[in-house]
């Protein structure tokens, strides 16, 4: 079954509502974003959803990311920046599509996060998509209405949306995080 991401979770009522939608991980965004948590907020989050669905930390600065991680103790960490990580939890590292095929876009034991959107809002792309070195997780554009196609498309490990299931930045809407899951777990059936 397909991994399923919601990143920008602002507070436990929308961690609740996300859990109850039947995603697998929520992110934790601590870099500058409408999305972004404060430490004290993100280990009230994290407290309230550990060990019921995995936490994610999302940073764009590498050198951030120890020191958070050492607070809040991801499941995984989403790096958006240069540099090598040294964090004992697996590691998604965020590139554009076409940079799939270099071979130096990842350190050894990440894994790709391609936003086929670029940051746009644009919906998914996932004919940009020509090849992978292994498993991935797509992002960008992706909302309940498209992400059973991209998922048909390039056949992911996961999907990671955030702006696809708010009703304004920052709030999630449960009504789209339900239809969300539901769009990916028939597209899993059909897979």
């Amino acid at each position: 079954m397909t991994w399923i991401k919601v990143c920008g979770i602002t507070s436990t009522s929308d961690a609740e509502a996300a859990i109850e939608a039947g995603v697998s991980a929520i992110g934790l965004v601590f870099a500058n974003s409408p999305r972004q948590v404060a430490l004290p907020r993100a280990l009230e989050i994290a407290a309230f959803v550990r060990g019921r669905v995995e936490i994610v930390g999302v940073f764009k600065d590498a050198m951030q990311v120890e020191a958070v991680h050492g607070a809040v103790r991801f499941d995984r960490v989403q790096i958006h920046g240069p540099g090598p990580l040294s964090v004992a939890v697996p590691v998604l590292r965020a590139i554009r599509p076409e940079e799939i095929e270099r071979p130096d876009s990842l350190n050894d034991g990440e894994m790709a996060l391609i936003d086929g959107s670029e940051g746009r809002g644009h919906p998914f792309d996932g004919s940009r998509i020509r090849s992978r070195p292994g498993p991935l997780v797509i992002a960008g554009g992706l909302t309940p209405e498209n992400v059973g196609e991209a998922i048909l498309a390039v056949r992911p490990f996961g999907v990671d949306v955030s702006s696809g299931v708010e009703s304004v930045p920052g709030l999630k809407d449960p009504e789209r995080m339900r239809r969300f899951v539901a769009a990916v777990r028939r597209a899993d059936g059909v897979r």
